[in-house]
């Protein structure tokens, strides 16, 4: 096993979760009875250029199919993140009607959209079968893998892009390499890159060990991505820190030499030594971190259910699984959980075989404890829920486990 970035074998293992199913695998009644396959959930540190990855790669064709269940357009934090960004990015890089903007892992469209009022150009790339809700919508689509390749055959059809986004995609590609080179392959000369991925820095300070999932094969902090572009002859220009998804890290880039580079490049990374970001103890210290929580939250529950209560989830996201898998949460502790995804509701959750109902079960059935797996946007949940009318306790299940 080699780093995706400088290819180099200096690999420090320091988190292990055990193995897992993928943690969007969502399953039906039938399909429980069938074979679920797991795979490794760990994760290194590479000593030589900083980046932490996991060690296993699953097939992207199991993890992005046909049935995969992750829609954007049903979560509205998400949909209002995706509006401001777009404003951004055509106010800062004044995009016209000439102008086409590529999103890669479109997903259902809601990122692109945007776009439309201002006449911009737009062309989602995305191999999944959430795509169809895009092509409903009438959006130029490219149902694929991004890569060299795909970049080649999008370049002919559609030109150069301006700009070419990769929102909470960019660590989900297994030929990184042949990723980059698509970049520069469809990019105009004036072009800009910009990637939101999940943060390291966020992970680490906030505990968040459930971001860790199998179609995340990559947590970035700057210093890599510094290394990783000059190593295709392109430059970080510009870079910040966004809350969404827990606490993120928006990078532009472009061609060397295309554009100033802002100095909060600098101030980001002199934020990642001095907070011990290139250092291997930290990991170790956060491993260290994660198995305490893991039994902290293991005895809260275990606690609630001999004193006769009953435990629900609230959502069902990806980095909820993990958690469950993780800490060997099933439907002996938890009864259900709620969602309001069409696309989970009816299903059962990947490893632990949770059913997913809709969420005015939580109302009608006021459990005692409702155990939340969104939990960096708990304030945000605990609110609408208390308004919508549940009357339970809620569990906060990170990074200091505790009931509310």
């Amino acid at each position: 096993m080699s780093c995706f970035i400088c290819k180099k074998n200096n690999l420090f293992k320091f988190l292990s979760l055990g193995h897992q199913p993928p943690s969007d695998a969502f399953l039906s009644k039938e399909a429980l009875e069938k074979e679920e396959i797991a795979y490794p959930l760990d994760l290194f540190f590479c000593k030589d250029c900083y980046l932490v990855q996991l060690g296993f790669v699953v097939d992207p064709k199991i993890l992005f199919s046909e049935d995969y269940a992750y829609n954007s357009g049903t979560n509205q934090t998400l949909k209002q993140h995706f509006k401001d960004f777009t404003s951004k990015l055509i106010s800062k890089y004044k995009l016209t009607e000439k102008d086409l903007v590529v999103d890669i892992g479109s997903n259902d469209g809601s990122l692109l959209e945007n776009y439309i009022s201002h006449n911009v150009k737009i062309l989602g790339i995305d191999p999944s079968g959430v795509t169809r809700l895009a092509i409903k919508k009438n959006q130029s689509t490219i149902v694929d893998f991004f890569n060299e390749k795909t970049a080649i055959i999008a370049t002919k059809k559609y030109g150069k892009a301006k700009i070419i986004t990769a929102t909470n995609v960019f660590a989900h590609v297994d030929d990184l390499h042949s990723f980059m080179n698509g970049v520069k392959e469809l990019l105009a000369d004036d072009g800009i890159f910009v990637s939101e991925s999940g943060y390291t820095y966020d992970m680490i300070e906030g505990l968040q060990y459930d971001f860790i999932y199998h179609e995340h094969l990559r947590y970035y902090t700057l210093k890599p991505l510094v290394t990783l572009f000059e190593l295709f002859g392109m430059e970080i220009i510009d870079a910040e820190r966004i809350p969404i998804h827990g606490g993120s890290i928006r990078v532009h880039a472009a061609m060397r030499g295309k554009y100033p580079i802002s100095s909060a490049v600098e101030k980001l990374l002199e934020l990642e030594k001095g907070s011990g970001l290139y250092d291997e103890k930290i990991y170790i210290n956060f491993a260290k971190e994660v198995e305490k929580t893991k039994l902290n939250l293991q005895q809260i529950l275990v606690d609630i259910k001999i004193a006769g209560h009953k435990i629900v989830g609230i959502g069902a996201p990806a980095k909820g699984n993990t958690l469950l898998n993780y800490c060997q949460i099933d439907s002996q502790i938890i009864s259900y959980l709620v969602e309001t995804s069409e696309r989970k509701i009816g299903q059962f959750t990947p490893g632990m075989h949770i059913p997913v109902v809709e969420e005015s079960h939580l109302f009608k059935d006021q459990p005692g404890y409702a155990l939340l797996l969104s939990w960096t946007i708990a304030p945000i949940l605990i609110k609408k829920l208390k308004e919508k009318g549940y009357g339970g306790k809620f569990i906060v299940p990170a990074p200091k486990p505790t009931i509310l």
